[in-house]
């Protein structure tokens, strides 16, 4: 195949249009490559924790720390930070607390809602349970 010496020119030029747009949408791309939510150094946090269980208080301190920045600058908290709180509180003894965390997180990700209501329904029918069970030992009765 043959082509004119315009055709050729006619190549050349729309492959550096080409190679012009590319570079440019690839520039572009990298400029809007911003995170969606702000995690406050949560997976750092999280990774120690995991690695040194004495570290679970700095976690619980830091998600805290992050959760009351992110509501003084109204700005949405990430996905399942309330509910990692939540399961800190949890662990710690403080179902109260848990309870609420979680219920943020219901209200705030409707996505987590079952797992949510879930959670919360098993913690209050424990809650409620707690109370009965000891007194039936304390009064020397036998529990089923």
């Amino acid at each position: 195949m043959n082509f004119s010496k315009k055709q050729v020119q006619g190549m050349r030029s729309a492959a550096r249009y080409v190679a012009a747009g590319s570079l440019l949408v690839l520039m572009t791309g990298c400029a809007t490559n911003q995170n969606l939510y702000q995690w406050g150094g949560y997976d750092a946090a999280l990774y120690s924790s995991y690695k040194s269980p004495e570290t679970v208080l700095e976690l619980q301190t830091k998600l805290e720390t992050h959760i009351a920045a992110m509501a003084q600058a109204n700005q949405k908290v990430a996905p399942g930070l309330y509910a990692e709180l939540g399961s800190l509180y949890l662990q710690a003894g403080k179902t109260d607390e848990a309870i609420a965390q979680y219920s943020k997180e219901r209200e705030l990700w409707p996505e987590s809602r079952t797992l949510m209501d879930s959670m919360i329904k098993t913690l209050e029918s424990r809650s409620k349970a707690s109370p009965a069970t000891s007194d039936k030992k304390t009064n020397g009765e036998a529990t089923s």
